[in-house]
């Protein structure tokens, strides 16, 4: 836990009752002391993170192992359990260390993903409110464009729908499961949760947070804790922290191939033997049809799903595979001519060798990992994309989230490796074009393992031909695996939905499967190696 990132009770307590002076002192004054969004409501947007130890235990606690003392958040103090419910309280507590789906590296839930120790991001727009959260890759999706909930699942972020009360946003969020905690102390919930939010700007910095409780199943009445959130000042872009990645890379599960991971700062950089591709032709300037943002950008706004004719399960052009186990594909590749990729020699064989059924383990998917970019796009499932004039994020429904910034001019130093890499963005024309730089070399490019590394290098062209469609193209430079640059290209298309939530890690059950199959194949050839 780093230090800085956490204050004594004391200076909670005195910060919590500073906060709630200030909002009555200032609420006068904060149309005038608070940013606004161009329709006129709070702007919200930026990067914010709690100071207290609620994630901990939502009431006053003394230090134990790994859980270090705090004060209660709680209006009252107390938790209105029913009797059988203060039991299983106690009994959670009591089992924490293995029961706490946190422990797990299973989705937080909400309100708890809301005061853990890890920084979010807000972006902001009229009709939709995006968090991205360091841990896990966690997001959440707000509709504020009037729209219903949608009944037919019950996620574990709940389904959330906001609205504004003057300057507070209030967000009403239902249709939990019950696989959630409130904190590591084993406070719970059933699938009957209710909650409303509301967030409330008392200055440009900070965020009064209030969420009132409600569960009838579990609770004598409803309950309602409150806390400030903290805008964090010269933070850039949150970054990621993927528990279960770190889990099983730490435990061996998932093991390294020294080809493609990112070697550390010590090892020599890759040179590159080609020069860059070709330059570009006149800007693009998108028709009439294609809706506009406040700031006469083209609105890229909505949800998506990209035809990817099958290369999630194959870049090149393929026939289903044996058994057909997986589809055929039209190929998306546009350059070169031929629809190949220039691997180098090592990378065509470790190609074809990651397709057979020995290495489908390998596969960072499998495991529930980020896709990286460009997968990420074309994986078989719909992304919503939140487009603000400094910031676009796309919340992919496999549960993971790219950020892309207007505002920064350099990437990250070299040493910082991320799953969806780094993204700066800029306009072409009415082409959003976005470089990515900075991978960690883990992810693969396909199902069937078509090869990137951390020398990866991606710059995308979101093109819009007309209000519902978008044509994507990437090209991907990689001097460790690819002999020269190549180009994939694909449209994306509007979907008239919402977006759902895929828990793949929380409730996966084919990784154990994939295990056998390749610890089954490992002891095989042992044994034959060995009786030679």
């Amino acid at each position: 836990m780093q230090a800085t990132r956490l204050l004594s009770g004391a200076a909670v307590a005195a910060s919590l009752l500073m906060m709630n002076l200030g909002a009555a002192r200032i609420g006068a004054q904060a149309p005038r002391t608070i940013p606004r969004m161009p329709d006129g409501r709070p702007n919200l947007q930026g990067i914010w993170q709690v100071r207290n130890r609620a994630s901990y235990d939502l009431q006053d606690h003394v230090s134990r192992y790994l859980m270090p003392a705090g004060r209660s958040v709680v209006e009252g103090g107390e938790i209105p359990y029913q009797p059988w419910a203060a039991e299983k309280k106690r009994a959670n507590f009591a089992s924490r260390a293995t029961a706490d789906p946190v422990g797990q590296c299973y989705i937080p839930g909400v309100p708890r993903i809301m005061y853990m120790e890890w920084p979010f991001q807000i972006v902001q727009t009229h009709d939709h409110l995006g968090m991205i959260f360091e841990w896990t890759q966690n997001f959440r999706l707000i509709y504020t464009n009037g729209s219903k909930h949608d009944d037919r699942a019950q996620p574990w972020m709940g389904d959330s729908r906001g609205r504004w009360e003057g300057d507070t946003l209030v967000v009403d969020v239902a249709n939990h499961n019950d696989k959630t905690w409130f904190d590591m102390a084993g406070n719970f919930h059933s699938d009957a949760l209710h909650l409303v939010e509301r967030y409330t700007m008392v200055n440009a910095d900070a965020i009064q947070y209030e969420v009132t409780i409600e569960d009838p199943k579990v609770f004598t009445r409803p309950w309602k804790i409150s806390m400030p959130l903290f805008r964090q000042q010269g933070a850039d872009r949150i970054l990621e922290y993927h528990c279960q990645a770190e889990k099983e890379e730490a435990d061996g599960d998932f093991e390294p191939q020294a080809r493609t991971w990112y070697p550390g700062p010590d090892a020599p950089k890759p040179a590159l033997a080609f020069g860059p591709p070709a330059p570009r032709q006149q800007p693009w300037k998108a028709p009439d049809s294609v809706r506009r943002t406040a700031d006469g950008k083209a609105d890229l706004n909505g949800f998506w799903e990209a035809d990817g004719g099958g290369a999630n399960y194959g870049l090149e052009a393929h026939p289903p595979s044996a058994g057909n186990l997986t589809p055929p594909g039209r190929g998306v590749i546009s350059d070169p001519a031929d629809g190949k990729l220039p691997f180098q020699p090592w990378a065509r064989d470790e190609r074809e060798d990651r397709e057979t059924p020995v290495r489908g383990y390998d596969d960072p998917t499998a495991h529930c990992f980020p896709a990286g970019v460009p997968r990420s796009i074309y994986v078989p499932v719909p992304f919503h994309l939140i487009q603000s004039p400094d910031t676009i994020i796309t919340l992919h429904e496999r549960t993971s989230w790219r950020v892309i910034n207007f505002t920064r001019t350099r990437h990250l130093p070299d040493t910082m490796r991320l799953w969806q890499g780094d993204s700066l963005g800029r306009w072409d024309g009415d082409t959003l074009v976005v470089e990515t730089t900075n991978f960690n070399g883990k992810t693969w490019g396909s199902e069937v393992g078509d090869v990137f590394s951390h020398a990866e290098h991606v710059v995308e062209r979101f093109k819009p031909v007309d209000a519902d469609t978008i044509q994507y193209e990437a090209t991907i430079t990689d001097p460790l695996v690819y002999t020269r640059p190549f180009t994939i290209s694909m449209p994306l298309h509007r979907l008239k939905s919402d977006l759902l939530e895929a828990a793949c890690h929380e409730e996966d059950h084919d990784l154990g499967i994939l295990k056998r199959v390749r610890d089954q194949e490992r002891a095989r050839l042992s044994g034959s190696a060995a009786g030679k």
